[in-house]
């Protein structure tokens, strides 16, 4: 009956396998890996086979249940080693909905880690990751709405973040291309648990494969724009005492690099559309009330996208926003001798945002 039930739920989570490679191995769903004491700990949840661990039964994935793994070493192999002396099958890792990695490890260093996935068996570029500050087990064993797995959950709400625009995820491969260049840095999301419910946090800062950083979640707006090309978000504006919300979204982007006499300058053009959902007082809106939301529109997305700006540039020196992509793609020679990280923090920069109002939820004035 549990192998009838595992055949039905795994694939349709992870794609389909052989049925007896599936009983053969410990299929892990997430992985922490953490730094403390000197030692690299890994923490892995895992499909259960047996039905003895956590709960499962009811959260869509069929009879499928969860345990996790301990382990440790003072290096990456002696961790992993201990953590496939304690399976009691050969560990699976191309079934990996996230890997998580702690504050503490952000500290010391995730590069050797990412460097390592490249012959890591099973594991793959396009796995998803996430820091947290909160401890490994506690975020583990968290409460889940709609989920019997803590990677699941994780998972799931960064597809959605992602597509509802209002976040973005990186994979091992993301980072594995920033590393290569050197010249930039990386944000990674955070996560963790808040009023009992896993949920985004902010962004961690990487310099180097070490955090630098933290961009708080209510901070994220003009961010998501840079990295998500589907950016979009609810916005407040007040009218006349009238105040109205509005979803906007980014449509267009363009971003042009110009260097000369060893200045850079960076001019960024972002196209956002905006529907009026609702006002404070229902009232008509007028054609002049359409067009001062525009203008109203224009200027805070602008402020979040220049704030965004400035914290990467003044307070990091640091491209985490992507910049490098355009430069190198229209000046790829010069971005082989250049000393990215102080041209990109002394860069002048030039934001334009327009908005257009494409639908309204209130009746209109002529």
């Amino acid at each position: 009956m549990k192998l009838t039930a595992l055949a039905l739920c795994l694939p349709l989570l992870w794609g389909c396998w052989d049925s007896t490679d599936i009983q053969q191995e410990n299929i892990h769903i997430a992985e922490v890996i953490d730094y403390q004491d000197g030692e690299y700990h890994f923490y892995g949840e895992v499909a259960d086979l047996g039905g003895q661990s956590r709960k499962g039964g009811t959260g869509g994935q069929g009879n499928l249940n969860f345990s996790i793994i301990k382990a440790s070493g003072e290096t990456y192999t002696q961790a992993r080693d201990d953590l496939n002396r304690k399976s009691s099958r050969p560990v699976y890792l191309g079934a990996l909905k996230v890997l998580i990695f702690t504050d503490r490890l952000a500290f010391q260093d995730v590069e050797e880690y990412l460097n390592r996935s490249r012959t890591q068996r099973n594991t793959r570029k396009s796995l998803k990751i996430i820091t947290s500050a909160d401890e490994p087990e506690d975020l583990l064993k968290a409460e889940l709405d709609n989920a019997s797995s803590v990677g699941l959950a994780i998972d799931n709400i960064q597809d959605n973040l992602m597509k509802e625009g209002s976040s973005f995820f990186v994979d091992i491969g993301d980072l594995l291309e920033a590393l290569a260049v050197k010249k930039v840095g990386f944000l990674i999301p955070a996560m963790g648990v808040v009023d009992s419910h896993i949920t985004l946090t902010g962004y961690t800062v990487f310099e180097n494969g070490k955090k630098v950083g933290f961009i708080p979640q209510d901070q994220r707006r003009g961010v998501v724009f840079f990295l998500n090309p589907h950016g979009s978000f609810h916005y407040e504006v007040i009218l006349n005492s009238n105040r109205y919300e509005l979803d906007v979204t980014l449509n267009n982007k363009k971003i042009t690099t110009t260097y000369a006499d060893e200045e850079l300058m960076i001019q960024i053009q972002m196209g956002f559309k905006a529907v009026l959902n609702y006002a404070s007082t229902a009232q008509p809106a007028t054609i002049g009330d359409r067009e001062a939301l525009q203008r109203l529109l224009e200027e805070a997305v602008l402020q979040d996208i220049v704030q965004a700006l400035d914290t990467s540039q003044k307070e990091y020196a640091l491209d985490y926003l992507g910049i490098y992509r355009y430069f190198r793609a229209q000046h790829n020679s010069t971005f082989k001798t250049i000393d990215w990280k102080q041209a990109y923090s002394d860069a002048a920069t030039e934001v334009t945002t327009e908005v257009t109002l494409v639908r309204s939820e209130l009746p209109q004035e002529p």
